[in-house]
């Protein structure tokens, strides 16, 4: 049974919780036999009970396995005192209330007096300190998008970096509920390993060794969000060096253990990795690598902010150049309005290029809608990245990998551009490039950064090309 447990993505982080996800969880965290008995229990952004349900299943079983059949009395009063929830809406937690009633009374239990809590988990301390479990699905909400809660957020420790998201707290308020011995296991996106936002997560999780475990989920993605997710189990008994890593095998719908990990395995550069020992070593390398020569520059192409507009086909030459949308590898025609130097023409000295002039005149209000970066003109590209470098030759590259095969290397000549991609500049033959990047240890590398896009495709950053070049080249 799939449950909904929220509607709004945008500002309250709502999407749905599969019950394949649930059970694993429950199971990662050791949720299951003799052992959850008396034990407390919360899903402190329950929704409508995807875990709760599957929860209030398992202590009914274990329960009744254990005691006497006829002893209902005994396991109401365990239902209403160890298992807990919190909601924001009033709603999900009617119909929690529904889902846990039906549950309990297919054991025979009814009146349940269920320690459910309709508030924002964000001023809830109740129980901290007192939890054996915290399990769930925290909402994905970034900083921009919460409205009254904004300055509660920006109070926790784990939220003082970058542009946060809501699930970060989650991780926070989830440890602070924990007991000396408690657990938690949560399904998140997988962005706070290498995010700036995830920055203080990261301490915690170097200083205090409490994580145990990880799934990762890599490509196969089981909301209808396109949010790319881990699971990960804390321990606050554990304080050691060991990580047990398990991808999701997406055919058997449960984990697969691929290596056992340390912290120092794990953390490369303040940020977090994982694959097996072997592949993290080699990733290392490449991180690490420092030198004082860089036979490579990597830099992103043009950002016009309005490429309908820029990029077309025009009846008129003068400040049109020749680009190559790096993306596709095919070439179009651009509006330039630019020196070779890459200052930009004065609208004044467009108005010499009369139908070029016209043009951008229709344009305006469109083009002025666009946010531009400080100091740009409505008639020029709403970023400047690319430019100075038009009347240089370069090599262009696209982002979007999935085999050696869906690499695309083209030499762009001088007076051309790039755009939708990356060109590279170096004084090295473009053999010499091109063997460096149609490589298996740069797929591998790519790979390795797990910056998942649709399709079973990956996706890399100009410094992280740049990088792995200098270090090829070199080495």
């Amino acid at each position: 049974m799939n449950i909904l447990i929220k509607n709004n993505i945008k500002d309250n982080g709502q999407i749905y919780t599969p019950s394949f996800i649930v059970r694993n969880i429950l199971d990662f965290s050791n949720y299951y036999g003799n052992d959850i008995l008396e034990k407390h229990i919360i899903d402190n952004s329950c929704g409508n009970g995807a875990f709760l349900t599957e929860i209030v299943e398992r202590y009914c079983r274990i329960f009744l396995e254990k005691n006497k059949k006829d002893d209902l009395i005994k396991l109401k009063k365990n239902l209403e005192k160890y298992i807990h929830g919190i909601e924001i809406q009033e709603k999900e937690i009617q119909d929690c209330l529904l889902n846990l009633n039906e549950v309990a009374n297919r054991f025979g239990i009814k009146n349940v007096n269920w320690d459910l809590i309709c508030s924002d988990t964000l001023f809830v301390n109740k129980y901290d300190g007192q939890m054996d479990f915290v399990i769930g699905n925290p909402p994905y909400v970034r900083v921009h998008n919460l409205k009254d809660n904004y300055k509660k957020v920006k109070e926790f420790s784990f939220s003082q970096n970058g542009m946060t998201d809501l699930y970060i707290v989650f991780f926070e308020i989830g440890l602070k509920m924990l007991n000396k011995n408690g657990k938690m296991g949560l399904i998140t996106p997988s962005s706070f390993l290498q995010s700036n936002a995830g920055a203080e997560l990261r301490n915690y999780i170097l200083k205090n060794k409490n994580l145990s475990k990880i799934i990762d989920l890599e490509h196969f993605q089981p909301f209808k969000a396109t949010t790319y997710t881990i699971i990960s189990l804390f321990e606050m008994s554990k304080q050691d060096n060991h990580i047990e890593y398990f991808v999701f095998d997406k055919d058997k719908l449960e984990p697969k253990k691929i290596d056992d990990l340390t912290y120092s395995d794990i953390f490369i550069e303040n940020k977090i990795y994982f694959s097996n020992k072997k592949n993290l070593d080699f990733l290392r390398k490449i991180e690490t690598y420092k030198s004082k020569d860089n036979y490579i520059e990597v830099k992103n192409g043009f950002a016009t902010l309005s490429d309908s507009l820029f990029i077309n086909n025009f009846d008129f030459e003068e400040n049109v150049i020749n680009v190559l949308k790096a993306s596709t590898g095919k070439w179009h025609k651009c509006i330039f309005p630019y020196k070779e130097d890459g200052k930009p023409f004065s609208i004044k000295e467009l108005k010499n290029n009369s139908k070029l002039y016209r043009f951008l005149l229709e344009n305006k209000s469109k083009l002025e809608k666009r946010s531009l970066e400080r100091k740009g003109q409505w008639f020029l590209f709403g970023r400047s990245q690319g430019i100075k470098d038009v009347y240089k030759e370069k090599v262009a590259i696209n982002t979007l990998l999935k085999d050696l095969n869906s690499i695309k290397l083209e030499k762009v000549p001088s007076g051309s551009g790039v755009y939708s991609g990356l060109y590279i500049l170096t004084d090295l033959p473009l053999l010499k490039v091109e063997q460096a990047i149609k490589d298996i240890d740069f797929l591998k590398y790519v790979k390795l950064l797990k910056k998942y896009k649709s399709g079973g495709y990956y996706t890399f950053s100009s410094g992280e090309l740049k990088k792995f070049l200098n270090y090829k080249l070199i080495n």
